[in-house]
């Protein structure tokens, strides 16, 4: 009851929570939502394509649209989102801009969509902010660290160390399939070079198939799953070798950086059929430390939500260094 007598509406009454919108951008869609970052719940779900061929403008655009419309919704109900954070495919250093331009331009994004809404907007890595969402609230709680690996359109990684991850000296430490890799070819004539993303990653598969095969897949990746378990011989070659070479891959940076789980999220990640078989398979094989071939290889809890859930935990540029404790 108001001071007047009189009851106040329902969709006025503020409610207690510490509310942000996460946004997760990425090549083909947008996704959003309100979250409460205590919980790590989510409400007012949104999902719309992205505009690649628009350009620019039209993404930054459509991700203020789409932030506006949910802000607006918390407001009636009474909830106040604090800030606005964007995960996207590219690069992002400590200061929160975007650094590359594999899948599109929009180096001052979270700038510009502050501009636009009048309410603080931060920019993180989307391999990034979905491994702080599972550490958070997801399948990495329960360890000290461990290595969030994204298969999907491509292959990227985030470790997290105590909840947190780790962005690196600049912000960059979001690779391990990017770069061109050398070897002697077997015939010692000279060095074979070859990019291990450009052929195990999704768009990596569906290019291989469209080269063997003389046509594209028809439902992308997804299709290679139904139609090796069918027999078809193409479809498993290209699931067997993609596996092979992604789970080579993972042994080599537990290996290296000898974390306590590997999680793997993306649509490819997520999946269980023969390539997760022969992935797991081809990763075991080929760790080193016979202690650490058992190492606990888990499937992201948040699935979709996990990039909206870890936009929305994005921290201001000026929180964003981290340094390495050594000893008490």
């Amino acid at each position: 009851m108001t001071g007047a007598g009189k009851t106040q509406p329902a969709a006025a009454v503020m409610e207690s929570g510490d509310y942000r919108v996460g946004i997760d951008l990425g090549g083909t869609k947008i996704a959003a939502g309100l979250v409460d970052i205590q919980s790590g719940a989510m409400t007012h779900f949104r999902r719309r394509p992205t505009l690649v061929s628009e350009g620019p403008a039209a993404i930054i655009r459509d991700v203020a649209e789409i932030a506006a419309e949910i802000i607006a919704l918390a407001k009636a109900e009474g909830r106040f989102p604090l800030s606005v954070g964007i995960a996207v495919p590219e690069l992002v250093d400590l200061e929160g801009r975007v650094c590359s331009d594999w899948n599109f331009s929009i180096e001052t994004i979270g700038a510009d969509v502050e501009k636009l809404l009048g309410i603080p907007t931060m920019a993180d890595s989307d391999v990034r902010a979905a491994a702080h969402a599972e550490a958070r609230f997801g399948t990495g709680r329960s360890h000290q660290s461990f290595v969030y690996v994204s298969l999907g359109t491509g292959i990227s990684y985030s470790l997290v160390i105590n909840g947190r991850p780790w962005s690196g000296a600049n912000g960059f430490a979001i690779h391990f399939a990017s770069s061109e890799l050398a070897l002697p070819k077997e015939d010692d004539t000279g060095l074979t070079i070859a990019n291990a993303e450009d052929f195990a990653s999704g768009k990596g598969m569906q290019r291989c198939f469209a080269r063997r095969a003389g046509e594209p897949l028809e439902d992308g990746v997804r299709t290679l799953e139904v139609m090796s378990s069918k027999g078809d011989p193409l479809s498993t070659r290209i699931l067997d070798e993609a596996a092979e070479v992604t789970g080579r891959l993972l042994a080599q940076m537990i290996n290296m950086i000898d974390p306590e789980a590997v999680v793997l999220g993306g649509g490819l990640g997520c999946s269980t059929g023969r390539y997760r078989e022969k992935l797991e398979q081809h990763m075991r094989e080929n760790i080193w430390a016979k202690h650490c071939q058992s190492i606990p290889l888990k499937l992201a809890a948040l699935g979709e939500g996990a990039g909206v859930v870890g936009a929305a935990l994005a921290k201001p540029p000026g929180n964003r260094r981290q340094t390495i404790k050594v000893g008490a």
